[in-house]
C-alpha cells in the first residue's frame, strides 16, 4: 500500500510543484546547497528491498551526503487532503473497501499521531486466548502498551499486607474463601430489600411486580443471617468473591485508563476481572473503550480449557 501510494503521488500532474514546495520547506529549516529540480526528481530513484529507504544512485556512492539533503530526496511533502485521496485510491485498487474507509483512515491517522487514543478491553474466562490475541492485536495495530488485570492486582499487592487484605492476595478462584457467608447473605438481603422498597408503593400490600405474593424472608428483616445464609452455597460464595476482587481491580484500572487517555496513549487490557457489569461502568466514563468478549465456539472445548486453567 505504501509503495502504491508513492507511485500514485509521483504520477500526479502537480507533483513537480509539490516537490518544489517541499524543497523550499526543507530549505527554510536551514538546509543550504543545490536545490535544482534534477536533484529531487523521482526518475533518479530506485526502490530497494522492503524496509529500505529510497535513495538515488549518486547517494549510494557518496556516503558523506548530509542527512538533510538525504531527507529532502527521499521525502514528499503533500497536503493531508491529497494524501488521504491517494491512500483511499490505493486501498480501492487492493479491494480494501468499506462503507466508511475514509473516516476509518482519518481515525487511524489521529491514533498514530497520538491525537486520539483507544482502549481495547478483551474480556473472557481463563484459557480462551485473551493473552494470545492481545499480543497479536498490539503487533498489528502498533500499540506498545499491553497489560493484564492480573498485573494490576499484583501491583496493588505491593501497597497492602496480606493480613490486612486477604481478598486481594487470594487467587481469583479462591477469593470466596476470604468472605464471611453470613456477611454476604446480609449484604445481599439488604440490597434486595432496598430494591423492593423502591417498587413497593406501586403495588398492593403483599404483592410483587410479577403478581406473586412476597415471602416471609422478603417481608421480614433477617435476624443474624440464619434464614438466608442457608441459601448461600459454595458456588455462590465463589462468585461473590470473584466480584469483590474484580471490583477492587477495576477501581485501580479506572484511574489508569484516565491517565492513558490524558496522554493520548492507546492500550490493550485483558483479564478475567473484566466482567460485563464492570465493563459497562467503565464505558460510561471512558469513551475510548472498545470491548470484546472472547470465547471458544466449541462449548465442550471451552469447558475443557476452563477446567484445566482453573
Amino acid at each position: 500500500i505504501s509503495q502504491r501510494t508513492f507511485e500514485l503521488i509521483t504520477r500526479k500532474s502537480s507533483y513537480n510543484s509539490l516537490l518544489q514546495e517541499g524543497s523550499k520547506t526543507l530549505n527554510s529549516d536551514g538546509l543550504k546547497g543545490n536545490t535544482k529540480k534534477e536533484d529531487i526528481h523521482p526518475s533518479n530513484f530506485y526502490r530497494a528491498e522492503a524496509g529500505s529507504c529510497l535513495v538515488s544512485g549518486e547517494d549510494n556512492r557518496d556516503k558523506s551526503i548530509p542527512f538533510e539533503l538525504y531527507k529532502r530526496r527521499t521525502s514528499i511533502v503533500v497536503k493531508r487532503k491529497c494524501f488521504l485521496d491517494v491512500v483511499c485510491q490505493a486501498l480501492d485498487e487492493y479491494k480494501y473497501v468499506g462503507p466508511s474507509e475514509r473516516a476509518d483512515l482519518i481515525l487511524a491517522c489521529r491514533i498514530r499521531e497520538r491525537k486520539k487514543s483507544i482502549t481495547v478491553l478483551l474480556c473472557g474466562t481463563s484459557g480462551c486466548g485473551k493473552s494470545t490475541l492481545s499480543a497479536l492485536l498490539a503487533s498489528r495495530l502498533g500499540i506498545t502498551t499491553v497489560i493484564s488485570t492480573d498485573s494490576i492486582r499484583h501491583m496493588m499487592r505491593s501497597f497492602v499486607d496480606e493480613k490486612e487484605n486477604p481478598l486481594l492476595w487470594a487467587s481469583t478462584y479462591h477469593a470466596g474463601e476470604c468472605l464471611d457467608p453470613v456477611a454476604v447473605a446480609e449484604a445481599k438481603a439488604k440490597k434486595k430489600a432496598k430494591k423492593l422498597a423502591g417498587t413497593a408503593q406501586s403495588f398492593p400490600k403483599g404483592e410483587r411486580a410479577d403478581g406473586s405474593s412476597a415471602s416471609k424472608c422478603d417481608a421480614q428483616p433477617m435476624e443474624s443471617g440464619s434464614i438466608c445464609t442457608e441459601l448461600i452455597g459454595p458456588k455462590q460464595i465463589a462468585v461473590e468473591g470473584f466480584k469483590a476482587q474484580s471490583e477492587m481491580v477495576i477501581d485501580s484500572l479506572d484511574r489508569l485508563i484516565t491517565a492513558w487517555e490524558e496522554r493520548k496513549e492507546s492500550v490493550i487490557i485483558e483479564g478475567v476481572h473484566l466482567s460485563l457489569t464492570f465493563v459497562m461502568g467503565l464505558m460510561r466514563k471512558h469513551p475510548s473503550i472498545i470491548p470484546f468478549m472472547i470465547y471458544i465456539s466449541n462449548e465442550d472445548k471451552h469447558l475443557e480449557r476452563f477446567a484445566v486453567r482453573a
